[in-house]
């Protein structure tokens, strides 16, 4: 019997790794609302005025108008619709009743009794996106008394009181943020898990959206690492890389930020960190406790010895998480990342990991101007112009990306996964357009709605926006199997250097 479970183990072992060698990808149970959502027979109690969809519904009625972002006068030769610098962020909240409809086998009207019916505070979120017509949105759920946060699970995703409503307007596709989250989701070790529904505020239809979990701790799940302790200094932490946090308590400036290694004066509107768990909890024995931790990380990767095996930065950093957030992000062209919408996590007891937001410009479809699939980016950016001069991490990103390359990061996979998405979100475009189409032309009621430039980048139909996601995945992948290995000059011995603070003295 022995002999025999040594037999069943060294099997085991053997298809574990055959499965590494050939760079097949592990399950990991990610939902895709698209294949696992159940057929809905269409209703034949009602007429064509009730509205009827397949999709989660979401119903938001609010106490008192939704603030507004505030608007400056835009600078001399900007456009006001995208002067991002000219725009302050409102973060005032109303509170708000929420009605969510999610039947698993009918489809959803606004007369059902819903899944959940809570209330919740509201408001506007989001940076550039505020000058949207089509707003995206913050909902944190609350008990009765509006005191204290609900955790609340919608659509069997985890249960947490902060909740994004992604409504993409910039995107034409509509599938971007949807096709990229699931793409980490299956990569890494953890996205944001995402939903599609449709959305009525204040009685006024708004068309389609996308339910996305916020990048947090849970004790239901989402990020999952041990519970942060006030009583204690050492604690896990979530940090974001944006714009700066709303409250200065939460502002982080590490080793690298100060002494301008990840930051620049010339980039000072990105590349800040701030502290998004703790939250509240948060004291000062905490704050300088991250800041401390985080700049061992930076040290070490600045330092001489940054790929030593014990002093160096693999010793703090999950490396298969940073190359995974690399790829992720140079595959789609999201080169917000990683100076905008970015998340870093750590366990008390862990090493660093990345974690992806926001692709709504993603393959391509940036406002001001092209950005040609032919092309690399991140490797110049914060911590990663510091990782690529290690050849064994330039040696994981090659051999990852070919894994990749033959499932995820693959051409029929992906066109695949766009028409299966398009058709299961059937009536919804339509639903949708009806409601922004106009934003497929270039002027309306006297507005520019042509946000890229040149202005031929601009789509014009649902259709053309597939068609363009889809051959910007071409040449993309293109250029990626074909060039890949350029990254490899980064990490020569001429090109590092300057970052190895050789002198000729010293025989560089």
């Amino acid at each position: 019997m022995k002999y025999r479970w040594i037999f069943l183990l060294a099997i085991t072992v053997s298809l574990a790794l055959s499965v590494i060698a050939s760079g097949a990808e592990p399950d990991r149970n990610r939902y895709h609302q698209h294949l696992e959502a159940a057929d809905k027979p269409p209703c034949t109690n009602h007429d064509a005025s009730v509205f009827c969809t397949h999709l989660p519904l979401v119903e938001i009625t609010t106490d008192a108008p939704v603030p507004e972002p505030y608007l400056q006068e835009p600078s001399a030769g900007s456009r006001s619709v995208w002067a991002v610098s000219n725009k302050v962020r409102n973060y005032e909240m109303v509170p708000a009743s929420v009605r969510y409809y999610d039947s698993e086998t009918e489809n959803n009207h606004l007369t059902d009794q819903p899944a959940a019916a809570e209330r919740a505070m509201f408001r506007i979120r989001g940076a550039s996106s505020r000058s949207f017509d089509k707003k995206n949105y913050l909902l944190k759920f609350m008990k009765e008394d509006m005191t204290h946060s609900l955790d609340v699970s919608l659509s069997g995703m985890t249960a947490d009181d902060s909740w994004a409503l992604h409504g993409p307007f910039l995107d034409k596709s509509l599938i971007r943020n949807y096709l990229c989250y699931n793409l980490a989701g299956e990569i890494m070790e953890y996205a944001p898990n995402v939903r599609f529904c449709e959305m009525f505020l204040n009685g006024e239809y708004m068309g389609l959206y996308l339910l996305t979990e916020k990048a947090g701790y849970s004790k239901n799940g989402r990020i999952n690492f041990t519970e942060t302790d006030p009583n204690l200094t050492v604690t896990s932490y979530i940090l974001q890389v944006d714009r700066g946090a709303a409250d200065s308590r939460y502002d982080v400036e590490t080793f690298g930020s100060n002494s301008y290694l990840t930051r620049t004066k010339l980039h000072a509107g990105q590349g800040h960190i701030e502290i998004v768990y703790p939250g509240k909890s948060l004291t000062q024995n905490q704050h300088d406790y991250i800041v401390s931790d985080f700049s061992r990380f930076e040290k070490a990767l600045f330092s001489f010895d940054y790929n030593h095996p014990d002093r160096g930065y693999r010793k703090y950093i999950d490396t298969q998480s940073f190359i995974d957030f690399f790829l992720i992000n140079e595959f789609t062209l999201n080169y917000d990342a990683p100076g905008l919408s970015t998340y870093l996590y750590k366990d008390v007891s862990g090493r660093l990991n990345m974690c992806v937001w926001d692709f709504d410009a993603a393959f391509d479809y940036y406002r001001y101007s092209e950005i040609t699939p032919e092309t690399f980016r991140i490797h110049n950016a914060l911590w990663f112009k510091y990782l690529f001069k290690d050849k064994a991490f330039v040696d994981q990103v090659v051999d990852r990306y070919a894994g990749l390359r033959k499932r995820f990061f693959n051409e029929d996979y992906l066109f695949q996964y766009i028409d299966d998405t398009v058709a299961y979100l059937g009536p919804a475009v339509q639903r949708n357009y009806v409601k922004w189409g106009y934003s497929f032309n270039s002027t309306y009621n006297g507005v520019d709605y042509d946000y890229l430039e040149p202005e031929s980048r601009n789509v014009r139909s649902f259709e053309e926006a597939i068609r363009q996601i889809k051959d910007t995945i071409t040449v993309r992948l293109d250029h990626m199997d074909h060039h890949l290995d350029r990254l490899y000059t980064l990490c020569h011995a001429s090109m590092n250097k300057r970052y190895n603070h050789q002198t000729e003295a010293g025989g560089a």
